[in-house]
């Protein structure tokens, strides 16, 4: 069975849904999913990589922050269940190589200018009315990245379980 790899870095923490509530995700996820999960991003993330599977079974929730070279990482997203991250360079390959593909998109940015495109992703966010703002770190956030802490792992969960029984044959998007 092909993992369900999950990157949930995205080297600006302005756009980074909370670690915790990655770690919410796989919990929610495991009971429905019998493969493994593979945690993937850089020898920098291995720390916070480490809080997110550190409360599951080790061999069916697995970092491999830092372990695997760029071919590496590509083969593993191109074998991937389901990749699911946040906007950020791994979505738009995992979707550019039509993997099923759940990005979570705070708004920082333009959705409909910076989303992953393709049939294979899906888009969850959250609309507020200061989006996008455009900031650059989530310390200059007076909100608290409500765009991203307001989107909930149970409604994420559903989302990557849809699109990996649908084969996401088509690009949705879906608000939290």
């Amino acid at each position: 069975m092909n993992p369900i790899v999950i990157a949930p870095f995205s080297h600006s923490d302005i756009r980074d849904w909370p670690d915790e509530h990655f770690t919410r995700l796989v919990g929610l996820l495991l009971p429905r999913w019998a493969g493994e999960f593979r945690i993937i991003g850089t020898r920098s993330q291995a720390i916070r990589a480490a809080a997110i599977v550190r409360p599951y079974d080790a061999s069916r929730v697995l970092s491999d922050c830092g372990r695997l070279d760029s071919k590496e990482m590509v083969s593993l997203v191109r074998e991937a269940a389901c990749v699911i991250g946040n906007n950020s360079g791994i979505t738009h390959l995992s979707s550019w190589l039509g993997r099923p593909t759940v990005c979570i998109f705070g708004g920082a940015h333009e959705r409909s200018e910076w989303r992953p495109i393709s049939f294979s992703a899906r888009t969850v966010t959250r609309s507020i009315g200061c989006a996008p703002c455009h900031l650059h770190r989530a310390a200059d956030c007076p909100y608290g990245k409500a765009c991203l802490t307001g989107i909930d792992p149970e409604h994420v969960a559903d989302v990557v379980l849809e699109a990996i029984a649908e084969g996401c044959d088509g690009e949705m998007t879906h608000g939290a």
